[in-house]
């Protein structure tokens, strides 16, 4: 996600298409576990984007461990479309009334990735390579 950060060539690529996103990303070496692709969507200050499947579950099993069974549940699922702000307040996000959040939910055959915003403080040690 750094890459994103700096290169504005690669941003425009993950945020294009999940087709797009998916070559990009296997660029640097990481894929979807199953081949699918894997679609990235763009946090912003007013809208803030919410990918009920991590990018750490883009790693294998082995590295972290079983996805909760609450989370792949239909009632989790249910609620995240729901009432979003309330799922992401139990997370410990609380999400002003006055911005948008979208969600997106994974399928078998496209995984959501959420590009989150620059932290402040991070525009020295990044280097384009």
């Amino acid at each position: 996600m750094a890459r994103a950060w700096i290169d504005p060539a690669y941003k425009a690529r993950l945020l294009s298409s999940a087709h797009e996103s998916t070559a990009a990303i296997k660029e640097l070496g990481f894929s979807g576990t199953q081949g699918e692709d894997i679609a990235v969507v763009e946090n912003t200050a007013h809208r803030p984007q919410h990918a009920r499947l991590h990018p750490v579950l883009l790693l294998p099993v082995a590295d972290t461990g079983i996805t909760a069974l609450w989370y792949k549940s239909a009632p989790y699922r249910s609620r995240a479309v729901i009432d979003p702000r309330g799922v992401l307040m139990e997370l410990g996000l609380d999400v002003p009334a006055d911005k948008e959040v979208r969600v997106w939910d994974s399928t078998a055959e496209v995984r959501y990735m959420v590009l989150p915003e620059r932290p402040a403080g991070t525009t020295d040690g990044l280097k384009h390579s």
